[in-house]
Parts: structure tokens; sequence; C-alpha cells
């Protein structure tokens, strides 16, 4: 048994994610429950190239519980990753009416022929839950006779609770998907009236207290102040997005002490989006380990110049021979390369170890002038050698404030 802990401050953190990535290889069936599931989680775990191949010939159950997160994103998701992988994926919703009662479990088994994996722990099928949030988890490799009893165990919960799982395009669960997602949409306003930043869990939680108050005089006016708050009035006419919604978007922020890395980006012939670094930036800055090109994974996530977040890239650290240590880019692709001596600049944010936002900088942004000077500062231009050179948010901050990053700074939480 490995037991592992996942936590973004620890040095030695092994992510919820790899290991589940790594659970499926070479195994040809399997089942997992969990009881939240977030839009980018279920991505995260069945579109990564190791989980796609396990389906290309296994056969997966999930089950995901609909008591709080799971929403209308996550079902659509789902529902559509269900369909990509007829017959080698199947999903279920765990809907009950259990009272003092949640579904809770986390977990996911894999078996083969000659035994199989099981992944047990604290962690959730979201991006928190699989890569960022503070969890603890065990990996345990099974013999024949192990797996057998784990799978029996399995058929027989999921016979007893045929009852309590529904399909994904039953009217149940469309309906459970739609009020967790406008319990979400209760908070988001109650965010954007107030300036605050409780999590849903806690705005869920308070929101059932307050119902549950006796009706005297004083409670009476805190409950009529509380609606009011939470209330939109009509004369301001507040907007919500579908990104506003996103239970994993807390994940993409910034503090004035995150690490952040200005790299002058090579040509690299016609296919500049695979972006070569040198190789302490590889290892030390981004996490990876050369050499090793297996399980290892960066998240990336762009954002445009308006301050919109791109789709979440998932990427393996790529070491070769010729000792080139690259990342693929999704933002770079379609971009000419500039085709004067000035060099593109990728900006990137570390939001943990191996997950990062990051902006591409052209020589045409109002940025990008700016961010030359700090560079300049501190190391200067070589037409011979690429500088990728590291700072503290608040530096570049105080320096280069056009930059679209800066949007996902929670600078109060620096306070």
């Amino acid at each position: 048994m490995t037991f592992c802990i996942q936590d973004p401050s620890y040095g030695k953190s092994e992510y919820l994610h790899e290991a589940l990535i790594s659970a499926c290889v070479g195994n040809i069936t399997g089942g997992g429950a969990y009881a939240f599931a977030s839009k980018d989680g279920i991505e995260l775990l069945i579109e990564d190239e190791n989980f796609k191949r396990f389906l290309k010939e296994g056969r997966f159950l999930l089950v995901v519980g609909m008591d709080d997160i799971t929403n209308i994103y996550s079902i659509k998701t789902l529902r559509k990753l269900q369909e990509k992988y007829k017959g080698h994926l199947k999903v279920k919703a765990y809907i009950h009416k259990g009272k003092g009662s949640i579904f809770h479990p986390k977990y996911s088994w894999f078996s083969n022929e000659d035994g199989g994996v099981l992944v047990i722990g604290s962690g959730n099928l979201t991006q928190k839950g699989l890569r960022q949030n503070r969890e603890a988890y065990t990996l345990e490799k099974c013999n024949r006779e192990e797996i057998i009893a784990i799978e029996k165990e399995w058929n027989d919960w999921i016979e007893h609770s045929k009852f309590f799982l529904f399909d994904l395009d039953e009217e149940i669960v469309h309906e459970c998907a739609r009020k967790n997602t406008q319990r979400m949409k209760s908070l988001v306003e109650f965010q954007k009236k107030t300036g605050t930043s409780e999590d849903v869990e806690w705005f869920c939680k308070y929101l059932e207290l307050i119902q549950k108050q006796p009706k005297d005089s004083e409670n009476t006016k805190t409950d009529k102040n509380n609606k009011d708050i939470i209330k939109t009035k009509e004369s301001e006419q507040l907007v919500i997005y579908d990104e506003d919604l996103d239970i994993d978007l807390p994940y993409w922020t910034l503090s004035l002490d995150t690490e952040l890395l200005i790299a002058e980006i090579p040509k690299n012939g016609y296919r500049w989006q695979q972006v070569n670094f040198d190789k302490k930036t590889f290892e030390e800055f981004f996490g990876a380990t050369c050499g090793e090109n297996g399980m290892y994974r960066i998240i990336l996530r762009n954002i445009n110049h308006d301050g919109k977040l791109g789709k979440i890239e998932v990427r393996p650290g790529v070491s070769v021979q010729s000792h080139n240590y690259r990342f693929e880019l999704a933002a770079v692709k379609g971009l000419c390369y500039p085709a004067e001596a000035e060099r593109p600049l990728g900006v990137f944010a570390k939001v943990s170890p191996r997950d990062f936002i990051y902006e591409i900088v052209m020589p045409d942004n109002e940025a990008y002038h700016s961010c030359i000077e700090i560079m300049d500062s501190r190391e200067s231009y070589s037409a011979n050698r690429m500088r990728r050179i590291r700072y503290l948010c608040q530096e570049v901050f105080e320096a280069v404030t056009q930059l679209a990053l800066w949007k996902r700074l929670d600078v109060d939480g620096d306070a």
C-alpha cells in the first residue's frame, strides 16, 4: 500500500489525478464513486490519454452524487463523454432522500486478469479535489483474490442501490442538477452584491440554517435583511456568466507572492507552439523531471487579453535526447512568429506546484515593452540565448500593470 498526501504547499505532494491515470494503465475493467463531480474534474480524468487508452478496450462504471456540487455542466459533460465512449463508459447518478445522511464516497478500482488497484481517499472528482485541495489517499495494489473480493462488494452494492441509481437522461437527474446550479447562482449573486468570497458549501449551509431559525422579532429582521442582500434588485440587473458557476474557478487565483516566470519563446520552426525551456526552468519552475515522460502532468490555462480563461490544457512534460524540454501551448497555435528580432513572451503564474495560468504577450501587446524593461533590469538581451526569468507576482504587478493575469489576482487575500 502507498499512502500519499496531496498538498499544494508541500514539496512532495502527490496528485490524486496522477494516481488515478496511473492506476488505470494495464487494466480492463473498473468502477468509481464520487460525492461531487465538476466539469473540469470529469475531463481531467476521463479525457486524459491514459484513461482514453484504458476505455478503448476496457469498461468503467462511474457513480456520481447529486447532493450538492454536481450541476448541469457536470451532467452535460458526463452525457457527452458517455456517448463518446459508448459501451465502455457508463455513468449513473446517485439520488436519495436519506435525512441526516449524504452520499460521500471517493474511490476507484481497476482490475485485470492478474489483480488490480484500489485508489481510495478524500478527494472528489473536481479539479480542486484532484489537484489542489489538501487531501490524502492510498493506492493499493491487489492480487487476483483481493480484486475479486473488491469487485464482488462493488457489484453487491450496485445491486442493492438500484433504486438510487439513475441514468443521466432521466428527468430527476436534470432536476437535481438544475437545483444545484441554482444554489450556485444564489451564491454568485450574494458575492457580487456584497463583494464577499464565501465558498459554496458554507453558503448552502448558511441558507439552510437561517431558514430553520425561529421567527421571533429579532431573527425575522435578520432573515429579512439577508433576503434583501441575496435578492437581486431589478434595477441592478446583475449578470451571471457560465464561468461564474464553475465550482473550480476559485482554483485559478493568484496572490502577490505567487511565483511567476517571464520567458522568451524561440521560433522552433513552424511549430513554435512546442515551447522549449532550459533544464533548470523545466525542473525547478515547472516541477518536471528530465527523462521522465510518463504519468507526470502539468495543467496549463491561458488567459486572454480580455481576462477570459481558456480551456484547461493537460500536458505531459516532454524531454528528449536532444536536451529539449518542452510543453505545448494551445494559445500560440495559429499565431505568426514575429518577423523582426522581437520575441514573443510567455508569462506563467504558478497556481500550485504543477498548475499554471499563462498569458502570451506579443510585440504589439501594450504590456510587451514593460515586460522587456523588467527583464532587461535583471538580465541583458542575448541574440543566442532565450531569457527565462523568475519573479514574484508583486514585482511584476508593480512594473507591468497591463497584464490580463492581474484579473485573477486576489490582492485582498494577501492582506
